[in-house]
């Protein structure tokens, strides 16, 4: 008889376990599939900004040239101001 009931506390310890296992495996896949989710809408963000860094970065290049062109002698002033008179 208390075999049986040994066998019987086995058999639920191991049903126990295989239940758990069971859950963890669950929650393991759906953490995976939400952190594999996240990941990929972070990769599209960062390609959507790197792009974005890269037109404000050309634009940059082109006002650096502007502002180049404006400063630089024969004509010495920048377009659009009076000459001022120093005092």
């Amino acid at each position: 008889m208390c075999r049986k009931g040994g066998l019987r506390s086995t058999e639920e310890l191991q049903r126990t376990i295989v239940d758990i296992e069971t859950k963890y495996k669950a929650e393991l896949g759906r953490a995976k599939k939400k952190y594999e989710t996240d990941f990929r809408e972070l990769e599209i963000q960062n390609e959507s900004l790197s792009r974005a860094n890269n037109e404000l970065a050309k634009a940059n290049k082109s006002l650096a040239g502007r502002v180049k062109v404006a400063f630089s002698p024969p004509n010495n002033r920048v377009y659009g101001l009076r000459d001022v008179a120093p005092s």
